[in-house]
């Protein structure tokens, strides 16, 4: 859910070689999403995102549009 996925947010700066992160179908909503898009800046190697099958809306994926250019090696984000 939305507490798990902003507690595995805030450990996303202490790994910073992550390359695929994969929180499918963990019933994470938009406040988890935005968690995880603000951590963004601290993954610089992550290559793929999967959010898919969560409960994510409009405000999730605004708070993730926001935050993708600071994923500079992003190639695949699934949600």
């Amino acid at each position: 859910g939305d507490a798990g996925a902003e507690a595995l947010a805030r450990e996303l700066r202490h790994a910073p070689s992550l390359q695929a992160l994969n929180l499918g179908n963990n019933y994470i909503g938009d406040a988890g999403a935005e968690a995880v898009a603000r951590e963004l800046r601290h993954a610089p190697s992550l290559q793929a995102l999967n959010l898919g099958d969560n409960d994510i809306g409009a405000a999730g994926a605004e708070g993730l549009a926001r935050e993708l250019r600071h994923a500079p090696s992003l190639q695949a984000l699934n949600l």
